[in-house]
């Protein structure tokens, strides 16, 4: 509600005309708004991002700087929590507050963040109509790196839409395109969306030597830590557990965001009750209880899975139970079909047989691949060398 108010503020706002009494029905609504804002729980993230907006919103009713700033990064913080409706209306509103002398680079920014938001519900042909568009004002300020991000997006548009061949190559173009114009960054994206190509194709091994070149060639910290967390589920799912487990080590003791290092955590819980280590599972498990207020839907009832799978893991069915009926009920709330059905399937097999450990994933012949054992003597150096 909070957000609504806010965002129905700020619409307004936008379509003022030069009326008084229009105005001064727009302050009433805002002192109206302020209030509202003030009474939001403090402790919450969402209240800060709310109260930031409308600080940034003046009784002149002219949009601010600080306006399109404050939604932009609003919108970004409902990306993170899964809500790509509300994020878009968030970023709509911070481009019409923006208005029409938006420069090209800020605009290009706008589109691949639109892009990636219908990307991600699926609305392929608006996504590629974005992508194509940031591409064009890359073009036009001569940002080669935002070109050819948009070019990725395009290839991920594909991937979505099942087009894995025309995919892939789309990713192979960029990496030899980023080498050529000496752009790591870009090349670290491109082996990304390689990575995640090459699984889908069932090719496991090229996957884990595609991300761990993205995470190699990654100059931001917080994009080679993401791409540090994917190698680490990759390594983790063939049974390289030590390589895995340093790799999550490292994720949970950078600057990462909250949610990337939540996640690292939550993979440490499955390693090592996997593994039969007690007291690891439970430090983990109560480092990541800190974090439940900043999950996602869909992190809160994987936390809640794994936790159930651990206590089933150390002989504790009715601990266990409990876990999975409370992941069952969020996955039934939030209409998370693939977890809910995940989870009634595990609380199935623990009624039945409430004494048998659910099964460890099993170690692939993979792990001895020479890449793999690389792999890990180089998260060893890295995870030993002096921070940045």
């Amino acid at each position: 509600m909070g957000a609504y108010v806010v965002a129905r503020l700020v619409d307004k706002m936008l379509v003022l005309e030069n009326d008084p009494e229009a105005l001064e029905g727009f302050r009433w609504q805002l002192e109206a708004v302020r209030r509202h804002v003030e009474d939001l729980p403090g402790d919450a993230p969402e209240t800060a991002h709310l109260a930031g907006i409308v600080a940034a919103v003046t009784s002149s009713g002219r949009p601010t700087t600080g306006l399109w700033m404050n939604l932009t990064a609003y919108a970004y913080f409902l990306e993170h929590e899964g809500r790509y409706e509300e994020s878009l209306e968030m970023l709509n509103l911070a481009v019409r507050s923006q208005g029409t002398e938006t420069p090209p680079a800020d605009f290009a920014a706008y589109a691949l963040f639109a892009a990636r938001l219908n990307r991600m519900l699926a609305r392929w042909e608006l996504a590629s109509a974005c992508y194509g568009a940031a591409e064009e004002a890359a073009t036009e300020i001569g940002d080669r790196l935002i070109v050819l991000r948009g070019r990725l997006g395009r290839g991920a548009v594909l991937r979505g839409q099942g087009n894995y061949p025309a995919a892939r190559t789309v990713a192979e173009s960029v990496v030899r395109e980023a080498i050529e114009l000496k752009l790591p960054d870009a090349q670290a994206l491109a082996y990304a969306d390689l990575g995640v190509i090459y699984s889908l194709q069932g090719l496991q091994l090229d996957a884990l030597e595609a991300k761990y070149q993205a995470f190699q060639l990654s100059t931001d910290g917080l994009q080679r830590m993401r791409a540090l967390g994917d190698l680490a589920l990759g390594l983790s799912e063939i049974g390289a557990h030590s390589a895995a487990r340093i790799a999550f080590q490292i994720v949970v003791e950078s600057n990462a965001s909250v949610l990337v290092r939540a996640n690292a955590l939550l993979e440490l819980m499955d390693l090592e009750s996997a593994a039969g280590n007690r007291v690891a599972f439970e430090r983990f498990r109560s480092a990541a209880e800190e974090t439940t207020s900043r999950m996602s839907p869909s992190m809160a009832v994987d936390h809640q899975y794994k936790v159930g799978i651990g206590l089933a893991r150390f002989g504790q069915p009715t601990r266990a139970k409990a876990a999975l009926n409370a992941g069952l009920e969020l996955a039934e709330r939030h209409k998370l079909n693939g977890w809910y059905f995940k989870l009634e399937q595990a609380v199935g097999e623990l009624a039945a047989a409430p004494e048998k450990q659910p099964a460890s994933r099993q170690v692939s012949e993979l792990c001895q691949a020479p890449s793999v054992r690389e792999m890990e003597v180089g998260l060893r150096e890295y995870a030993s060398a002096p921070a940045d």
